[in-house]
């Protein structure tokens, strides 16, 4: 096996441009053209920080000219990544995984915290394909909400844009769940696409299951590699790996990852409880 053909090297590439997104959440835009292949919604890269470590982040953007990156500090790498400016060096390798497939006629996105940035790509993708979604962003507080006003420009393009809050600073004060209960009573949906908090996402999980709905569900494990080598990611007992088979996984493939909602683990391979 040709290990270093495996791992790929980073393709080293300039920041181009840092948005604010909101008071915690930055995007780092970057060419295009690093990409070994157009990434799809969901699909994650490799991101190396010079001097700092290598970690696997969400494609949120891919235009004409750019692609980019939707990071929240919640770390040492995170927060260098965070830091970075115009003109800035970092590496990419990528794009890795399976990510969400725009095949729903009638879907239903939902997204929590920072889990909205992997969705970005897939709501565009729905409105560019003239299909009509519905979707619900959550967050804390309104300072913390992602993409909701740019999406909410998509209305014309089918979008509808529902928000909940944890402290009612906008929209609905309560969780995600309770606006997808809402939506779940009052409309038919053939798919829920979600990424976020683990348990938001179990709560999901289950009540798609009970409505008889097919799911997919983007999950975040600790990874060292991207591509399968290291099995740091694997998921209890199936064996799955999050770089290779997910990060997006579907409503029967979560019913066999008994992990789910319950414990992931950290770089030495120990549970923590979620």
């Amino acid at each position: 096996m040709n290990i270093e053909k495996l791992l790929g090297s980073p393709r080293s590439t300039l920041v181009e441009k840092v948005i604010q997104e909101n008071r915690r959440d930055r995007t780092i835009l970057f060419s295009r053209d690093v990409f070994s292949r157009e990434p799809k919604p969901g699909q994650f890269a490799m991101v190396w920080i010079p001097g700092v470590d290598e970690v696997p982040m969400s494609v949120s953007y891919c235009g004409e000219d750019f692609a980019g990156l939707t990071v929240r500090p919640v770390g040492p790498a995170t927060e260098a990544l965070a830091a970075l400016k115009r003109g800035d060096l970092i590496g990419i390798r990528g794009p890795f995984g399976n990510g969400f497939v725009a095949t729903a006629q009638v879907p239903l996105i939902v997204g929590g915290g920072i889990g909205m940035a992997p969705l970005r790509l897939l709501v565009h993708e729905f409105a560019n394909m003239g299909v009509e979604s519905d979707v619900v962003i959550a967050a804390r507080k309104s300072d913390e909400l992602l993409f909701a006003e740019e999406l909410q420009s998509l209305a014309r393009s089918g979008v509808r844009v529902h928000v909940a809050t944890d402290d009612g600073s906008m929209g609905v004060k309560g969780l995600a769940t309770d606006v997808v209960q809402e939506l779940l009573t009052a409309h038919h949906f053939d798919m829920i696409y979600t990424c976020g908090p683990e348990k938001m996402m179990v709560s999901l999980w289950r009540l798609a299951m009970n409505k008889g709905i097919d799911i997919a569900a983007s999950l975040e494990r600790y990874m060292k590699c991207g591509c399968g080598l290291c099995g740091s990611c694997a998921l209890d007992p199936t064996g799955d790996l999050v770089c290779i088979q997910g990060p997006v996984f579907t409503g029967e493939q979560l019913s066999r990852i008994k992990e789910f909602g319950v414990y992931s683990r950290d770089s030495t391979g120990v549970r923590i409880p979620l």
